[in-house]
């Protein structure tokens, strides 16, 4: 389903009108960075809530500063002209959103830093990967090193390493992969950062790990410690440890909590959503919909805020 308005060089416009040059600088070098985020409908409140728009924008901003582009925007401007934009295609549905900023400029060259464009889609959609378990593999094609490309910066050139990697998985039927590092060390999926289960205790690749510093990653560090009482272990993660885990899961915006069933044909525990896995699932749908943790400001309501106690951003 496409919204009828997508917001393009700062106005609202036609679906179909949203369009670039086909020398656009962009288009042409990948100068170009991303946000992908959720917004979740709750029926009994009849109110749309975006999750963490704050955090995401911010790490907006640190993208384009990385890549050397200019930052057009403040993270309270972008915030406001999402709901803005949410209300004007009416969309009272469980959303997934796209926010890119790119260098729009015919006649660039690789080292322009502007004119930056920002646009925004507010696209619906419901589970991602259905809330089946994934079977995946461990990838042939390494993650991208800091050396070459930074892995931290949601990056549209970046993509191309999480692409070739699905296109392998799914080629050798896999519904999801997971990338390691140079050094052999477990890094992410395509869109999604992995985590570990093993004898009650939680693991997840470092920073430092050549992963993208999710926001959901972070929510799920929080929501274990807060609801489940187990700090979960930020360290190196050796590829035989997810044979030898009890279980495994994936989180992103769009992957959400995912439990994986296989990784190399080898099951994982029982072969899907452990209890571990069940409960941070749960957690997570709460907080998403501001029934739970609504003081950390994680959620922004969109059609009544002025009734709503919920923050403005994450206090993290």
């Amino acid at each position: 389903m496409k919204p009828r308005h997508v917001l393009f060089r700062g106005r609202l416009v036609p679906y179909e009108d949203a369009r670039l040059h086909v020398l656009t600088t962009t288009l042409k070098y990948g100068v170009g960075v991303f946000e992908g985020l959720r917004a979740y409908w709750k029926e009994d409140e009849r109110e749309l809530y975006i999750f963490r728009p704050h955090d995401h924008f911010r790490r907006l901003h640190d993208s384009l500063r990385v890549t050397g582009m200019d930052v057009p925007d403040g993270i309270d401007d972008l915030t406001e002209r999402l709901t803005e934009l949410i209300k004007a295609n009416d969309l009272r549905q469980n959303l997934h959103i796209r926010v890119q900023a790119f260098v729009d400029n015919d006649d660039g060259t690789p080292d322009a830093t502007g004119p930056v464009v920002v646009s925004m889609a507010t696209i619906p959609m419901e589970n991602y990967f259905g809330r089946a378990a994934l079977d995946v593999c461990v990838s042939s094609w390494a993650r991208i090193s800091e050396r070459s490309m930074p892995p931290r910066v949601k990056a549209i050139a970046n993509y191309q390493n999480s692409r070739l990697a699905m296109l392998e998985a799914r080629a050798d039927g896999y519904t999801g992969a997971i990338l390691l590092t140079h050094e052999g060390s477990v890094s992410e999926g395509p869109g999604y950062n992995v985590f570990v289960v093993r004898d009650g205790r939680i693991a997840t690749p470092r920073v430092t790990d050549a992963i993208l510093q999710g926001v959901t990653r972070d929510t799920v560090l929080q929501l274990a410690s807060r609801h489940l009482g187990v700090e979960v272990e930020e360290r190196r993660i050796d590829r035989t440890e997810l044979y030898l885990a009890d279980e495994v899961f994936v989180c992103g915006s769009a992957a959400e909590v995912t439990a994986v069933a296989s990784i190399d044909r080898r099951p994982v525990g029982g072969g899907g959503a452990g209890e571990t896995t069940t409960a941070l699932q749960w957690l997570y749908d709460a907080a998403t919909r501001g029934t739970l943790d609504r003081e950390q400001g994680w959620v922004e309501p969109v059609y009544h805020p002025e009734t709503s106690d919920a923050g403005s951003g994450s206090r993290v």
